[in-house]
């Protein structure tokens, strides 16, 4: 009988194979690892399914033969760290070619020993590489974030803001325990400040628009892209449509959505410093989009307006309850399901459905975890499992019920649908 370990070599043996015997997309002699070059939303799905298959059975030998002693040596704090020092003197961008570290060090105006320093714990990370000594050069993960600037914006808000956050959580625990308060969380000591987080944001344009470029770059992540909307719900079986994009930031799923599925209308609402630059973003676009697209000052935790009320159709949530803990989640339902006034009116939410612990790959859960953490560190909130979000939905007034949901594939998010409960309501 085959071991464990046997079983993991031969699972990633099998994936290998599959993914060397996959044409490439673009030259065929290239090598294999070439093709990840190109961000993984480009591979066919069942060679990005087998990158992954391959990525957790590697997890899975790790952990089985590591000892505890060597968990601890990951020293995953100084990853972190190196990361920021990288991101805030703009390093990447002197690597493009293998140069001297003198160069990159006066360049950059940093000093030399911090700079090989930093560099070189990064390179056993895969990040950078130093092809002959005293000279540093891309590898293939650093190419890619000087190719995709979104990943640059993804690391500074992780060193920037979510870092020192976490750091602060267990301080945070022992200062106010249990507290679902919006101002008592790690990240108001690790800032200062008794604003609660997006208060905090709003009094600086530079924080803004962190926050705004981290969003983005979660968009193209694989497992929080925003093509993975457009499998989320039947669009194109609605006809004429009219849907709130309900804390929709600068509209990317709205101009999505707008963009494949013409008889569709859209209203993104949002915080006015968010919208306020609606205007630009709308004269970007062919005006067979934008003409079916409004911006509009709203905060979701108010009524809705009338208007929105007896014409909208369906009310869509992409990542917003899960920032907020049960009271305020619960003010937020409650409000749209005021507004749910048209005949068939629904609301669509796509959020993370928290899975039964260690019933997927322990990296996918991992991942989760960590999303779990940071609503945890920053809102006093938390990702919710299905049955959390069951009783959420129902906690509303008017009552709600979750009608049904799905988990599109490859998405780390579940899709829910949600309309309300005519059954209680009318006995009322």
């Amino acid at each position: 009988m085959e071991t464990c370990l046997e079983e993991l070599v031969a699972r990633i043996t099998a994936k290998a194979k599959l993914i060397s015997s996959s044409p490439l997309e673009s030259n065929d002699s290239h090598p294999v690892n070439e093709y990840f070059i190109k961000p993984s939303l480009s591979a066919p799905e069942p060679v990005e399914q087998a990158r992954q298959d391959i990525i957790y059975a590697a997890l899975e030998i790790q952990q089985l033969l590591s000892e505890p002693s060597e968990y601890l040596e990951q020293h995953q704090i100084n990853v972190i760290f190196g990361m920021e020092t990288t991101m805030t003197h703009n390093l990447l961008e002197y690597a493009n070619e293998a140069v001297t570290f003198h160069a990159v060090a006066a360049s950059a105006n940093v000093p030399l020993s911090r700079l090989k320093s930093v560099a070189r714990m990064s390179m056993t990370g895969g990040m950078l590489t130093e092809p002959r000594p005293g000279h540093l050069a891309h590898s293939r993960v650093s190419a890619q974030f000087v190719k995709t600037p979104t990943l640059v914006d993804w690391a500074k808000f992780m060193t920037r803001y979510s870092a020192p956050t976490a750091a602060k959580f267990a301080e945070a625990t022992d200062r106010w325990g249990d507290t679902t308060e919006k101002n008592q969380t790690a990240y108001n000591i690790a800032f200062d400040t008794d604003l609660p987080f997006f208060k905090h944001l709003t009094q600086s344009e530079e924080r803004t628009a962190n926050f705004a470029a981290y969003m983005r770059s979660l968009g193209e992540s694989e497992g929080t892209a925003f093509k993975h909307i457009l499998t989320a719900f039947e669009w194109g079986s609605l006809g004429k449509t009219n849907i709130v994009d309900v804390g929709g930031s600068t509209g990317q799923a709205s101009i999505l959505l707008a963009t494949h599925y013409p008889e569709l209308s859209f209203i993104v609402q949002d915080l006015p410093v968010t919208v306020a630059n609606s205007s630009s973003i709308l004269a970007n676009l062919d005006t067979s989009i934008s003409s079916r697209i409004t911006f509009s000052a709203h905060d979701f935790l108010s009524p809705q307006p009338i208007a929105i009320a007896v014409t909208t159709d369906i009310f869509f949530l992409r990542k917003i309850i899960h920032d907020w803990p049960p009271k305020d989640a619960r003010i937020i339902l409650s409000h749209i399901s005021a507004a749910l006034q048209k005949p068939g009116a629904c609301i669509v939410i796509m959020d993370t459905i928290l899975p039964e612990p260690g019933s997927v790959p322990a990296m996918e859960e991992a991942g989760l975890r960590v999303r779990d953490l940071t609503m945890a560190q920053s809102f006093n909130s938390g990702e919710r499992e299905l049955s959390e979000w069951a009783g959420l939905i129902g906690s509303a007034t008017p009552k709600l019920k979750l009608k049904e949901w799905k988990k599109p594939s490859g998405s780390v998010m579940g899709v829910m649908v949600v309309v309300r409960d005519e059954d209680v309501n009318s006995t009322k």
